[in-house]
């Protein structure tokens, strides 16, 4: 059925004008008006929990699926590997501070003794200078002038040298031709990358892989635990002793650097030979009950098995993994709950088999070591 909008506007003006002027009608009390609009809110709640009801439940959420079996997550094994490349990391650049230290060290002790002419003489025009006043120098002056001469020997060097490199940097600066033809060299380079898609090197992926900072962490913790192990050992000989085993001879300080570096290496053994890494179990083999050494013959040489590590003297951070090392070993081992150390070696003097091991003979130096005493 089609209305027209006339016909509509005049019944809704009628309507609105018979609901206004007629009194409103009650139903059982109350306005008819509210019971229906009451009613109509009731139908309209029932209808929504109607629809409520049949509508279909939303699907749930898919579970992400289980990772693969391999785990993007690194193995233990290459996290070993990256701990203890770390530690060997750490330990080069601590060689290199101290290698660095005593080449400076070398260099101005050669510097004031090619200057040992000039600062005797400075030291004898002090001399006389302060004779003549009436008050003449003290031995201790004296050394005073002398370290100051060769302080001056050293600084002038240090300038003289700077002074070199600076003329050397400033040769080697290019013309204003040269620039330009290395920036049109540069242009050219951009140009092809641009084309092939290259990246530049400054932005290329590095094939080096970071360290993380659990890498890091565990990385200092192995020194610590080190240390503290190191710390509690038995049979630690002092820095300066002498050591020795047959022709054999090492310093006390090489002694503790190779029991630091047993502790330090014991999770992840290092070395070139997979057979042959450090430290590896020591074979604590009786000697034979024929042996003209009464006191040791059948004995083992050690009362536990243990862990041996190469001894290598005159190095800041001993042996790494790589390069020569001396004939000595240290044995780390425990007994009685406590960490001990032994140095071994072979003495074809003491015995007829040359594969016996012999404990070292000590001779501590009686001497102040502040160092060991922290």
């Amino acid at each position: 059925m089609k209305f027209s909008l006339s016909f509509v506007a005049v019944v809704s003006t009628a309507l609105f004008a018979v609901v206004h002027a007629a009194p409103a009608p009650l139903c059982n009390g109350e306005l008819c008006s509210e019971v229906a609009a009451r009613d109509l809110g009731d139908v309209a709640f029932d209808d929504l929990v109607v629809r409520a009801s049949k509508a279909k439940a939303p699907a749930k959420a898919k579970a992400p699926a289980k990772a693969a079996t391999k785990s993007s997550k690194k193995s233990s094994g290459s996290q070993k590997g990256a701990i203890s490349q770390g530690i060997l990391n750490a330990q080069k650049k601590q060689g290199n501070r101290v290698d660095a230290k005593k080449k400076k060290s070398a260099n101005n002790k050669k510097v004031v003794q090619q200057a040992g002419g000039q600062i005797k003489k400075d030291v004898n025009a002090a001399r006389d200078k302060a004779r003549a006043k009436g008050k003449p120098l003290t031995p201790a002056q004296v050394d005073k002038k002398k370290a100051g001469a060769a302080n001056r020997a050293i600084s002038k060097n240090q300038k003289a040298n700077k002074a070199a490199k600076t003329a050397k940097w400033n040769s080697a600066k290019k013309t204003p031709d040269q620039k330009k033809d290395r920036k049109a060299a540069q242009t050219a380079r951009r140009a092809d990358r641009k084309k092939t898609g290259t990246p530049a090197p400054a932005n290329a992926v590095s094939k080096k892989e970071k360290v993380s900072k659990q890498q890091k962490h565990a990385v200092k913790q192995r020194f610590q635990s080190a240390k503290q192990k190191l710390g509690k050992t038995e049979g630690l000989p002092g820095r300066k002793a002498s050591i020795s085993v047959g022709k054999e001879k090492t310093d006390g300080r090489a002694v503790r650097q190779a029991t630091f570096n047993s502790y330090l290496h014991s999770k992840t053994p290092i070395g070139r030979n997979p057979i042959n890494k450090q430290p590896k179990q020591f074979n604590n083999r009786p000697y034979d009950k024929g042996h003209k050494d009464t006191s040791i013959a059948g004995k083992k040489p050690l009362p536990q098995n243990g862990k041996e590590y190469p001894i290598k003297n005159n190095s800041p951070n001993g042996f790494t993994g790589q390069g020569s090392v001396g004939a000595l070993r240290t044995v780390t081992y425990k007994q009685k709950g406590k960490n001990h150390v032994k140095v071994l070696g072979h003495d074809s003097s003491r015995g007829s088999d040359p594969n016996d091991h012999y404990v070292a003979s000590k001779r501590e130096v009686v001497d102040f070591d502040f160092e060991d005493l922290e």
